[in-house]
């Protein structure tokens, strides 16, 4: 059944910075996407959207993100579960955003396989940058409330949150200063959604696209919209998710006394003009940008949203709550949580076994081993139903845990080792 549904867009008011027209000679920078880059590097920095050079979620970053989204169920307005009730993906950013979102709405409310509980709510407001969103007071919140409201939702059922940003006030455009400082804004926004929305599971983080056709009457207005803040912006992203995945200071997603929302990657929208990217995404100026060279027009709105829905469409985490269960095949609560079983335990010397029997015959399992610290010292392959050895070269003694990932299920466990 195709669905129909009434959720407005946010209205405040909205505002929009003055731009001469666009220049369309400004079409190659040279600069390479970041998914481009796996392998590459940029400035000394790694390429690739997370670490080690990939575009892959690590294995335990996916469990996390596994581990979260298989939290994520229908509430009532209470924030109770209840199977009438309602889980809110909510689209927050500015102009180009709101664009963005409201055609990735629009084209996932025609997908068959659409959850039924899913409300897709665009929250996004244009002029309305990420320093203006990180003060929980401002005038911006208060009408996400009444958007909420209006549409008999709650902040309580928010439990999955895209968003896009930039801050238009910084005129930093040196690269390493220029990206710790955006992360450092969405570091603070980040609590901001924590307070905001108690329930949230996942946040996915989408890069700004292409900017480099924008000529502003005052260069000096808004320099953070423009080139090349925006191909920083993915480099900001990518150390935003880096640092939650390593762990660091400030960034605990887990348990009660969470701070942050746990995050991961979106999509990354940055090309290179009208250079394709290796999956074929790229920018036409005549086309798919507004005169103004900044925003997008309905092609480039098209393209973009377009883009988006592939990617929820087939993104693992997003089975869990994209999807209605008779489509997914993916029980949404709960997912099989299952204890390893490691043997022997304690271990003495270099090799550990553990048995995959919670998995099915011959599945496709991944699977990571940390230690005390959680620092990843071994990762690899197995199928279900085998008795998997690994073989650990110069392990020192301590405590490790080792997480598999599967289709559906989950399985952990630790053990020690003696020598």
């Amino acid at each position: 059944m195709k669905k129909s549904f009434t959720l407005g867009i946010l209205v405040l008011t909205t505002f929009y910075f003055s731009y001469g027209q666009k220049d369309c000679s400004f079409d190659h920078t040279g600069k390479i996407p970041i998914n481009d880059l796996a392998g590459g590097y940029f400035n000394g920095f790694a390429g690739g959207l997370y670490p080690d050079g990939t575009n892959t979620r690590p294995p335990g970053h996916l469990a996390k993100c596994i581990e979260h989204v298989s939290q994520i169920q229908p509430l009532d307005v209470d924030g109770s579960p209840s199977p009438s009730g309602k889980i809110v993906m909510m689209g927050i950013g500015a102009s180009n955003p709101m664009t963005e979102f409201n055609k990735f709405k629009e084209i996932s409310e025609y997908f068959e396989p659409l959850n039924d509980n899913l409300e897709i709510v665009n929250a996004c407001v244009g002029g309305v940058a990420i320093q203006k969103m990180y003060e929980e007071t401002d005038t911006y919140w208060l009408g996400v409330e009444n958007l909420l409201e209006d549409a008999g939702l709650s902040a309580l059922q928010v439990q999955v949150i895209w968003v896009e940003q930039e801050n238009t006030n910084s005129y930093d455009t040196a690269f390493n200063s220029a990206t710790i400082g955006l992360v450092t804004d969405f570091l603070t926004l980040l609590r901001v959604f924590k307070d905001k929305f108690p329930n949230a599971q996942i946040c996915y983080v989408s890069a700004r696209a292409y900017a480099g056709f924008a000529d502003p009457i005052d260069p000096e207005v808004s320099a953070g919209l423009l080139y090349p803040r925006d191909y920083f912006n993915g480099w900001a992203l990518k150390r935003l998710v880096e640092n939650a995945i390593n762990a660091e200071e400030d960034y605990d997603f887990d348990g009660p006394d969470a701070e942050i929302p746990l995050i991961t990657w979106g999509t990354y929208h940055w090309t290179d003009g009208s250079t394709p990217r290796s999956d074929g995404l790229f920018l036409d100026c005549e086309e798919d940008l507004s005169p103004d060279g900044l925003h997008l027009a309905g092609p480039g709105e098209q393209k973009i949203g377009t883009f988006m829905f592939d990617y929820f469409k087939t993104d693992t985490t997003a089975k869990y709550w994209f999807y209605d269960e008779a489509y997914s095949g993916i029980i949404n609560n709960p997912v099989s949580k299952n204890t390893i079983q490691i043997y022997p335990n304690p271990v003495n010397g270099n090799t550990i076994n553990f048995y995959a029997g919670t998995f099915d015959n011959y599945e496709n399992i991944q699977y990571q081993i940390c230690d005390a610290a959680g620092k990843i010292i071994s990762k690899g392959i197995g199928f279900g139903k085998d008795n998997i050895t690994i073989q650990l070269q110069d392990i020192a003694p301590g405590a490790y845990y080792i997480t598999a990932i599967g289709q559906q299920n989950i399985a952990s466990g630790s053990f020690i080792v003696t020598q």
